[in-house]
Order: C-alpha cells, then sequence, then structure tokens
C-alpha cells in the first residue's frame, strides 16, 4: 500500500509538472499522438507515446516516462498490443487545467510572471546554494546595480546567444537562454562592484547540466527582486470642463434618432437584419442587432443608454430582440404598410424636418437667454442694413470646404472685422443658438445669415424661379367647365 501510495503521488506530480507545460504554451497533447493513431482507437505504443511526449516540448526521463506509460496502460481484453497506452485518458487528465478555475490558480502561483520569458524555462531549476542567506545578499546587490545602472542582464547575454551566422563555435543553440562559463564571465557587467566569490556563487547557482550558465535564470529572480519601476514620465490628462447644457438629442427617443438618420442615408433596416436571420422569424440576439447598428455606420450615434432604452422596449421573454417590429416603427417616417391596397393614395415624401434630429443637435435655451440672443441679432441686423455690409464673402472665405460651418474663434474674428464690437458674453449667445452640431465650437454661418442679412423679396422671387422645375406656356382652354365655347377675346393665348 505505501509503495502504492508513493507512485500515486509521483504520478501526481509529473501530471502537475505536465499541466503546468501545457498551460503556460497553451497546447493541446492530444494534437501530437494523430499520427499514432489513424484508427482513432484512443490508444498508441509506448514508443510512439514517448515520442509525443517529447515532440510536445515535455521534458522527461526514462523512469518518470516509463512510470507514466505503466499508470496508462489499458490491460483490457480487448487491448491488441502493441498499441496498449491510452493517450486518450492521458490527454483528458492534461486538459483539465483549462477547465478548473481553481487549478489555473494554483499553476499561476508556481508560474514565473514577472519576466516575460520566464515561461520557457520550465525544464530548468536552480541549484541549491549552500548558504541561502548570502545568495540572496548578492542577488540583492546585483539588482540595485541593474537598476541603478539601467542595464538588463538580458540584454547583455543576447549579443553573445545569438551570432549573425551559424558557426561550429557556437556552444548552445540560439534563444537557448544560457551561455558557456567562460563566455558569462567575459560579458559580466559588475567586475569591479562583486568579488570573484560573488561570481562564482552565482555560476554555481545557475549551472546547468552541461556546465553552461543559464543567464534567463538569473535575469528572471532579478526581475523578481526588483520592485515595480513606475513610469517617472509627466503625462497630461484630460480634464473636460463640465458643461451644464440641454442639447435636443438628449430628449430625443432613439427611435426618432435612428428613424431620422435612416431617413437621411437612404438606408433598409430589414436587408441588413435578415442576414442575421436566415429563417425570416423576426428576432436576432441583441449582440447581432449592436453588429447590424456596427456595419450600418450607426454605433456612434447610438450609446449604451440608448441601445439599453431600445433592448428595454423590443426584447421579448426569451432575450430576443424583435427586429420586425423596430424595423417597422422606424420605417414609418417614408413608408405604409399596406399601401398597394389603397391605388389613391397620397403620401408625403421625408423632407428636411424628418432628418432634422439627425443632422442637428441644437441646445435648449431658456426665455430669458432666448430674448437676449434676439437682442444681439436685432443689433446685428440693424448694423448690416445701415451699412450695407456684406457677410457672406467673409463666411466663405474661412469655409473653402463649403460646409456651411465655421469655428467659434473664427466668427470672433469677423465680427471683430466688421467692426462689430461684441464682447464674449455676446459670441456665447450667438454661439448657443447656431452651433447645431451637439458642440460649442462649430457655428452654422448659414443659417445665422438668414436671420441676419435676409435676402431681398426680389431675390428670393429670382432664386425660387431658377431652382424650380421648367413650367412651358400653356394657353386657356376653347371650352369652359361647362361645355360652352368661349368667346375669342377670352380664349386666345395671353401675351405677357
Amino acid at each position: 500500500m505505501a509503495g502504492r501510495a508513493t507512485s500515486d503521488a509521483a504520478i501526481g506530480e509529473l501530471m502537475q509538472r505536465i499541466q503546468l507545460h501545457a498551460m503556460t504554451r497553451r497546447i493541446r497533447c492530444r494534437e501530437f499522438f494523430n499520427d499514432a493513431d489513424p484508427l482513432r482507437c484512443g490508444r498508441c505504443s509506448e514508443v510512439f507515446f514517448h515520442r509525443a511526449l517529447d515532440m510536445a516540448g515535455v521534458k522527461l526521463t526514462e523512469e518518470e516516462a516509463m512510470m507514466l506509460i505503466e499508470h496508462y496502460t489499458d490491460h483490457s481484453p480487448k487491448v491488441i498490443p502493441p498499441a496498449t497506452v491510452s493517450y486518450l485518458k492521458f490527454c483528458a487528465d492534461v486538459d483539465e487545467v483549462f477547465a478548473s478555475e481553481e487549478l489555473q490558480e494554483g499553476m499561476q502561483a508556481m508560474m514565473m510572471t514577472q519576466s516575460p520569458g520566464s515561461t520557457i524555462m520550465t525544464t530548468f531549476v536552480p541549484n541549491a546554494a549552500q548558504d541561502e542567506d548570502e545568495f540572496l545578499h548578492v542577488l540583492h546587490r546585483v539588482a540595485a546595480l541593474c537598476k541603478a545602472r539601467g542595464i538588463f542582464l538580458k540584454m547583455v547575454y543576447n549579443e553573445v546567444d545569438r551570432t549573425q551566422n551559424p558557426t561550429p563555435a557556437m556552444m548552445n543553440p540560439r534563444r537557448g537562454g544560457k551561455v558557456t562559463e567562460i563566455a558569462f564571465r567575459r560579458a559580466w557587467p559588475f567586475r569591479k562592484e562583486m568579488t570573484p566569490a560573488d561570481l562564482d556563487l552565482i555560476c554555481d547557482r545557475f549551472r546547468t547540466k552541461g556546465g553552461d550558465i543559464h543567464y534567463m535564470a538569473l535575469h528572471n529572480e532579478v526581475a523578481e527582486v526588483l520592485p515595480d519601476p513606475s513610469q517617472p514620465f509627466p503625462t497630461s490628462p484630460l480634464y473636460l470642463r463640465p458643461d451644464d447644457a440641454q442639447w435636443s438629442h438628449q430628449e430625443l427617443h432613439v427611435v426618432d434618432k435612428v428613424r431620422s438618420k435612416v431617413a437621411e442615408k437612404r438606408m433598409r433596416l430589414k436587408e441588413f437584419f435578415q442576414d442575421f436571420d436566415p429563417l425570416r422569424k423576426g428576432f436576432c440576439s441583441p449582440s447581432q442587432t449592436k453588429a447590424v447598428f456596427t456595419i450600418m455606420n450607426l454605433s456612434k450615434e447610438i450609446d449604451r443608454q440608448d441601445f439599453e432604452q431600445l433592448l428595454t422596449a423590443y426584447v421579448a421573454e426569451d432575450g430576443q430582440f424583435h427586429y420586425a417590429k423596430f424595423v417597422a416603427d422606424v420605417e414609418s417616417a417614408f413608408t405604409v404598410p399596406g399601401l398597394e391596397k389603397f391605388p389613391l393614395a397620397v403620401i408625403d415624401f421625408p423632407d428636411a424636418g424628418t432628418t432634422s434630429p439627425a443632422r442637428r443637435n441644437m441646445m435648449r435655451l431658456t426665455p430669458t437667454r432666448q430674448s437676449k440672443v434676439e437682442r444681439v441679432e436685432d443689433r446685428i441686423r440693424t448694423y448690416v442694413k445701415k451699412r450695407g455690409a456684406e457677410m457672406k464673402p467673409m463666411f466663405q472665405d474661412f469655409d473653402r470646404a463649403n460646409r456651411g460651418y465655421i469655428s467659434r474663434s473664427q466668427f470672433a474674428r469677423i465680427m471683430s472685422s466688421m467692426n462689430l464690437d461684441l464682447d464674449e458674453q455676446a459670441i456665447a449667445l450667438l454661439c448657443s443658438r447656431y452651433c447645431d452640431l451637439g458642440n460649442h465650437n462649430d457655428f452654422n454661418w448659414k443659417r445665422f445669415l438668414r436671420c441676419v442679412d435676409p435676402p431681398a423679396k426680389e431675390v428670393q422671387v429670382a432664386m425660387l424661379e431658377m431652382t424650380s422645375p421648367h413650367i412651358p406656356f400653356k394657353p386657356k382652354p376653347y371650352f369652359d367647365a361647362r361645355g360652352k365655347v368661349l368667346k375669342r377675346s377670352l380664349s386666345m393665348p395671353m401675351i405677357v
């Protein structure tokens, strides 16, 4: 019984090492056994079991490998030699580390996470020091010197470990994390600060079985001793000025916001939702709804609060989003359900008022503030009418892209160049009305000009005639409404 308990403890220790190896590298052991089992019976030979462990990077001695093979050998009568080792059971035991959070937490406690390269040295174990206190004292001195001088031991020995061309003089493989003892002593950066006895103590601690020095293990232990370095660089965090303004989009329902945006871009929501609903049930998941908004470039218009409000209104009891009802509510702005049943019905097309909620986000003004804005506008309107000043060319000089918007500072410069002595308070009042994109900087100068510098009636009539469609001349009819012949003077074409 005692021998069996010892064997089980040894098997448990071996499996723990293999699980640590698999978790740090995120590998699945079953992939290395597929070539040895073409019939997928879940068993392989002893030779290939040992070979698969080597291909997976698990380094075991002959005794450990035989102990593992004996533990997973299937002794049932249906087993046909030489495929006697149940690798399927072995892979299931190893993969338990990916399904159990408790095992992963225990493994993470054993891993050396202070260095990014620490996971590559799980097969090397530093040698025990005769005087542990003396070694820790030397290790702390090395860590203090590395911190004071900004030296990384890994980078010091990388030049020795990685040569340009492979040569017979290269005793260790590239990126193996170890160098010869002669090369280690030659490249040691603290010769004057540390005695040869201290260096001998370090070499004895990190000497491998082949006589080389594992400098990556030394680098990891020094990294564990060093404190977490803070970032001593200056920062400039962004502190936004508190904005107490009330905007129109804050009171706008999310369905109205989406409806106006869809009417503006002339999009069809139903086609995008049907890509995620092959059975045409009219339902999809909330994540797929968010994907549809992202594809249609509407995600920037809908924040998290609006999306939660949308889910509250259209999510069914099973958690699915009823997109058919949502699409019907959105498309009510430019279509009428069952229109084919009423051929004489006349519907109104979307106009600027339909798309205005999506294009404009204006500030809500109190009656007092609105009266102040009107007084400033009357003052500018009177000045422009008396002087006959042309304001439009000055705004066009700053708006080369013809967006209809300029910045707040540019508007202040235009007012100053026209000798309109507007203080900062008057500029802020005008911006509160004509900054309609949800910020305090983009000034809508075209809407401002329509208010303070409207065109004359004759100009408006001329512009309407130029932009209206052509109406050909139509003479008066020959008969009146009752079918009687009109007099010749009345039926003659009217000459203007």
